[in-house]
């Protein structure tokens, strides 16, 4: 299927939610996927992979601790969309300190976006990277593949993102037309996201929800 950037982003916000996220940081999963898409890559196949394993998982059980100085789980992986929401939500810190440090992370390709969007709010350059990959974001958020060694691993042991006086200007800037939407993720996502609609029931058309009785007036 031939996708908009508005469908992938909306599609997966939904799927984001159906997940068990909540619908604060289901909707920067949306934008996550849109961003990932808007620049060649496949961002609803990623947040397809990392729904899977944030399903049924609790809030606490994926999240970073933040009160040690490398972000991480014991025992376990972090997902990387709460993960990038937190550091878009601490973004100061990368001003103040010049790195944030996260440990273990699954599908590390979902920070990229939030890497994205801290170097626009802060007007600075950044550099993320990860066993072999190098990534660097200009003050206006654009990537720019550096080293692409593991750059799709699904899991990592740990990722940095600190602050560059400027962009290298080397490397291969991201970029392509949206791939297509694959009918397994696709399929698999619409399941996700159906859990997000309430049933229709007397009470609630009666209620004022959906087109109620009203419909052909």
């Amino acid at each position: 299927m031939n996708a908009s950037l508005n469908e992938i982003e909306n599609l997966c916000k939904k799927a984001a939610r159906g997940a068990g996220l909540s619908w604060g940081v289901a909707e920067e999963a949306g934008r996550a996927a849109r961003w990932l898409s808007g620049n060649g890559l496949d961002g609803p196949a990623l947040l397809a992979e990392q729904l899977r394993l944030d399903d049924g998982c609790a809030y606490s059980q994926i999240t970073p601790d933040m009160s040690t100085e490398c972000w991480e789980r014991a025992g376990r992986s972090m997902c990387p969309l709460i993960s990038g929401v937190t550091l878009s939500d601490h973004a100061y810190l990368l001003r103040e300190n010049g790195r944030i440090l996260l440990g273990k992370v699954t599908h590390p390709q979902l920070l990229m976006p939030f890497a994205s969007a801290a170097a626009r709010q802060l007007g600075i350059a950044l550099q993320l990277s990860w066993q072999g990959c190098i990534l660097e974001f200009s003050p206006g958020g654009e990537a720019v593949l550096i080293q692409p060694d593991n750059f799709a691993s699904p899991l990592v042991e740990g990722v940095s993102c600190i602050c560059i006086r400027i962009a290298s200007g080397t490397g291969r800037a991201l970029s392509g037309s949206i791939p297509t939407l694959a009918k397994s993720v696709q399929d698999y996502l619409d399941v996700l996201a159906a859990r997000t609609y309430v049933p229709a029931s007397e009470v609630s058309r009666l209620s004022g929800a959906g087109a109620g009785l009203s419909d052909n007036i």
